[in-house]
């Protein structure tokens, strides 16, 4: 008897879910998409070891009055119904490491690099102390991190 109202207790979470995200997609088409966007990072995350992205291999940038970049370590929930994400991030020289609740409004994009970026000094995609005279604002790759013999 208890393994059935489990099961039931189990669907009718299911349903309540679907119900919910049939809801997001008719009311709010930019809040949808931005829950697309999260679920297609959930899958990404789950062919990762651990279902962890390693550090620099993947950022956040939302729009929000204070942080606007952050370096994801896994997406921990997604709700429909309240149209947040959480998602566990790496400590930076403005956040410590932790959960950070986001509204599915202010969630921007999703960046990957081809390699893991280097994190020290981190702003963006940016790492000021490396970034060469021109100027010219690309990160700098892990695997680049040695200057070349000069010619």
């Amino acid at each position: 008897m208890a393994r059935q109202s489990k099961l039931k207790e189990r669907l009718f979470a299911e349903f309540r879910e679907q119900l919910a995200v049939e809801r997001l997609q008719e009311r709010s088409p930019t809040q949808w998409v931005a829950f697309l966007r999260i679920n297609r990072v959930v899958d990404i995350q789950k062919q990762l070891p651990g279902g962890v992205f390693p550090d620099g291999a993947c950022f956040l940038h939302a729009s929000t009055a204070g942080t606007q970049h952050f370096r994801v370590r896994r997406v921990v929930g997604v709700d429909p119904e309240a149209l947040l994400v959480s998602i566990e991030i790496y400590a930076d020289d403005e956040l410590e490491e932790g959960i950070v609740l986001l509204p599915f409004e202010h969630i921007d994009w999703f960046g990957f690099p081809a390699r893991a970026v280097p994190t020290h000094h981190f702003q963006g995609f940016v790492s000021l102390p490396t970034m060469g005279a021109s100027g010219n604002g690309s990160a700098p790759r892990a695997a680049d991190e040695t200057q070349p013999p000069n010619a």
